[in-house]
């Protein structure tokens, strides 16, 4: 976990009646160096995920967003209503369409070395610690963060397989045409071990979707790829994101899975609105990636995990908005 992170967490939601500092740091330190040992070579993103939401008792701080360009989106502004809540077609079908459009759209500012990439998002996610078990989660509130676009420490492997958004919108750049040779690239450039081909990809897309600002025809390339994952598959009906707006939700199923990763995209203009885990099995387990949290159950239809990104864009200073 880098310096940056660790100064996240400690102020992630300061004001929320939750365990103390010293707990919370004991928390960090323990999945941090669980994080190492005998799992395998994971996707780090993942670990922050599961370390942010198990010390914080709500959920992960995602890597960053993707927005429209260096525009940005407004997620209060987009709750558009529609008439009907049904979705037509296979999850091939709609992510084509997704692609088709998306592709059309204007390409985005290029960042340069010295900007920084805001972020604007919510979070959520179950307690799991037991003197917060059985209350509710207090409403999630909007939260900020600026990151450097061109990061020296996150750069030529420096920190493994943490990269800056510099080096990963270069190699979105660089994707090929073909989705299931892009899916390979994908999983070479995050890797995980341990894990179906299936979450594998869900895994290393769910990062690069997040990028900001991913160019149109780099997204479109991501939408074709998601349809090639083994077992993807979109809901029936669209749902709502934390942010209560509508949205097509896409994962993949497989045999023996008790959790989906579903990436969100917006049904009008087909952008990323953010990602959720929805657990698809009853089942008991430790919250993911805490080794010292007691088991409890997961239940069908239980949301793990949620973010929503508001806005995003690039901007000039640290503290500056778009």
């Amino acid at each position: 976990m880098t310096v940056d992170e660790m100064k996240d967490v400690r102020e992630f939601r300061s004001g929320a009646p939750r365990p103390d500092r010293a707990r919370l740091a004991a928390g960090r330190d323990r999945l941090t160096s669980a994080a190492g040992r005998g799992r395998g070579r994971r996707l780090r993103a993942d670990w922050r995920l599961a370390a942010v939401g198990a010390a914080a008792a709500l959920t992960a701080v995602a890597v960053l967003a993707s927005g429209v360009g260096g525009r940005g989106h407004d997620g209060a502004e987009r709750t558009v209503p529609t008439t009907t809540r049904t979705v037509q077609g296979s999850a091939k079908e709609v992510l084509e369409r997704a692609a088709s459009t998306v592709e059309r759209t204007d390409p985005p500012p290029t960042p340069h070395a010295g900007q920084w990439i805001y972020v604007k998002k919510l979070s959520a996610g179950p307690g799991v610690w037991p003197d917060t078990a059985g209350r509710p989660e207090p409403e999630p509130e909007p939260e900020e963060r600026w990151t450097r676009y061109a990061d020296p420490r996150f750069e030529n492997g420096k920190e493994g397989d943490d990269r800056s958004m510099r080096e990963r919108l270069r190699f979105l750049d660089e994707l090929p045409d073909d989705p299931a040779v892009v899916l390979k690239k994908v999983r070479a450039y995050y890797p995980g071990e341990g894990a179906s081909e299936g979450e594998e990809a869900m895994r290393a897309l769910s990062v690069l979707f997040a990028s900001q600002p991913v160019p149109p025809q780099a997204l479109a390339k991501l939408y074709r790829a998601l349809a090639a994952v083994p077992g993807v598959k979109v809901t029936d009906r669209l749902v709502r994101d934390l942010a209560g707006r509508d949205a097509l939700a896409v994962g993949h199923a497989e045999k023996g899975q008790t959790v989906r990763r579903e990436i969100l995209i917006d049904p009008h203009t087909y952008q990323y609105l953010g990602d959720r885990w929805l657990v698809v099995k009853d089942h008991k387990d430790m919250f993911p990636g805490a080794d010292d949290t007691p088991d409890r159950l997961w239940k069908a239809g239980e949301l793990m995990f949620q973010n929503a990104f508001l806005a995003t864009g690039v901007v000039d200073h640290k503290g500056d908005r778009p």
